[in-house]
C-alpha cells in the first residue's frame, strides 16, 4: 500500500535520493513504453495502450515531483506546468500516430483525416529531392524535431531542478 501511495499520491514528501531513483524508473518506463508504438503493436491493439501508459506515467511523474518539491518547501506549480505541456505533446503524438496508422476502413469514411500530414510530408520530400536551393525545407524537419523535443527537455529540466533543491531539514541547518 505504501508503494501505491508513493507513486500515485502527490501529497507527502520525498527525499532527494528516493526521488532520483523513482524519477529514473519513470523515465526508463517511458523509454520502454515507446515499444507500444511499433507498427505491429498498433495494428493489433491500436494506439490506446500507448496513450494509457503515457497518461499513467505522467501522473506518476507529477506525483513524484510534487512530493519532492513539497519536501523542498516549494510549490509544485512548475511540475504541473511540465506535466500539462508533456500531456499536450503526447496528445499530439497520439493524434499523429492515429492518422498515420489508421486502417483502410476508417480512411474510406474520412479520406481527409491525414491529408494535412500527407501534404506536409509530400512537400518536404519533393523539396528535398529537388535539391533546389530556393526550396530548402530542411528547416521544417528541424523545427518539427525541436518542437517534439521541447516537452522532454522541459520535463528533464524540472526533474534536475527538483532533484537539486535542498529539503526543509537541510535548509534549517
Amino acid at each position: 500500500m505504501q508503494t501505491l501511495r508513493l507513486v500515485f499520491s502527490p501529497s507527502g514528501r520525498l527525499g532527494r535520493q528516493a526521488f532520483v531513483l523513482a524519477a529514473l524508473s519513470v523515465y526508463a518506463a517511458g523509454v520502454v513504453s515507446q515499444w507500444l508504438t511499433a507498427p505491429g503493436i498498433i495494428s493489433r491493439g491500436g494506439i490506446w495502450p500507448f496513450a494509457l501508459v503515457q497518461v499513467l506515467l505522467i501522473w506518476i511523474w507529477l506525483s513524484l515531483h510534487a512530493k519532492r518539491l513539497h519536501d523542498a518547501d516549494r510549490s509544485a506549480g512548475i511540475a504541473v506546468a511540465a506535466a500539462i505541456f508533456y500531456l499536450l505533446a503526447i496528445l499530439a503524438l497520439v493524434f499523429l500516430l492515429g492518422t498515420l496508422f489508421s486502417d483502410a476502413s476508417t480512411q474510406t469514411h474520412d479520406i481527409n483525416g491525414s491529408s494535412a500530414i500527407t501534404l506536409i510530408l509530400f512537400i518536404w520530400i519533393i523539396a528535398i529531392l529537388s535539391g533546389t536551393p530556393d526550396a530548402n525545407f530542411y528547416w521544417l524537419g528541424a523545427l518539427i524535431l525541436v518542437a517534439a523535443a521541447l516537452p522532454i527537455i522541459f520535463a528533464l529540466g524540472v526533474t534536475l531542478w527538483a532533484a537539486t533543491r535542498p529539503s526543509m531539514e537541510e535548509q534549517a541547518t
